[in-house]
């Protein structure tokens, strides 16, 4: 490989890793959508908004997910608690 092939295959790579950076915050923006419409259906059925057994449901669940795409477990669990905790916080001061 050319110094000039690598600095073509530098930019098409690091172009791959900005649209999969747009399409993570995309996803959390249809995420926080579905939050906030969770909250409201909480609201009226006066269901808390902090469910610990389905929290850790889904911090088992997406770190089994990512063990099996070869992602470090505790990275996984860390993002996950990171967005369920912002999660949270919307839920008690946006949508209530």
């Amino acid at each position: 490989m050319t110094k000039a092939q690598a600095k073509k295959d530098l930019e098409r790579i690091r172009a791959g890793i900005d649209a999969v950076d747009n399409g993570i915050v995309k996803l959390l923006a249809e995420r926080r959508a579905w939050v906030l419409k969770l909250a409201k259906v909480k609201g009226v059925l006066g269901i808390p908004i902090y469910d610990r057994a389905r929290e850790q449901a889904l911090i088992d669940r997406v770190k089994g997910w990512g063990a099996e795409h070869k992602l470090n477990e505790e990275f996984v669990e860390v993002v996950f608690r990171l967005i369920v905790m912002n999660s949270k916080e919307m839920q008690y001061h946006e949508a209530l």
